[in-house]
């Protein structure tokens, strides 16, 4: 029994100059939902406890803009969550709708960031308007699914000592 191992000679030329490269493409897809009219998910720039360095990246709508690295822990989508407006008759909620006139909601920080380890750079946004009334059971939306993201990132590898062909 002979055993046979294969394997792959690539010159030094073809390592260092990096001439054998593979494109990486990783696909996000993200959903936005809603409840009722008051529960609701958008996305937006104003969101709450984030600071000027995670959003430096983002457009006025708070997407991640097509071109940019992206490194982890790095934001590729904020979302937000309005529940329900509280309409709790206590001294300090009637103060606050007398001097601002609104009324307080609950907000939800749902921002999507690149998991660990992945890192490249965004190639592409697709947005997709979802069909909310559809008669037929077949296509029938039972996530209240409302709009869908998508966000394609592309990294590119060179070949190293040790990769597997």
């Amino acid at each position: 029994d002979m055993i046979y191992e294969d394997a792959v000679i690539v010159s030094k030329k073809v390592l260092y100059q990096q001439m054998f490269t593979s494109l990486h493409m990783d696909i996000y897809e993200f959903n936005f939902c809603y409840n009722n009219e008051y529960d609701i998910e958008f996305s937006t720039l104003e969101i709450p406890k984030q600071s000027y360095y995670i959003k430096k990246n983002l457009d006025s709508l708070g997407i991640i803009k097509e071109g940019q690295k992206i490194l982890t822990g790095s934001v590729l989508l904020t979302k937000i969550k309005v529940t329900k407006p509280i309409f709790i008759y206590k001294p300090i909620f009637k103060l606050i709708y007398s001097i601002f006139g609104k009324v307080i909601r609950n907000i939800k920080d749902n921002s999507l960031y690149i998991q660990t380890g992945k890192n490249g750079r965004v190639s592409k946004i697709e947005f997709f308007l979802v069909n909310i009334k559809s008669r037929s059971n077949k296509y029938k939306n039972h996530n209240n699914i409302y709009l869908k993201c998508r966000i394609f990132i592309c990294k590119q590898r060179f070949l190293t000592v040790g990769d597997k062909l």
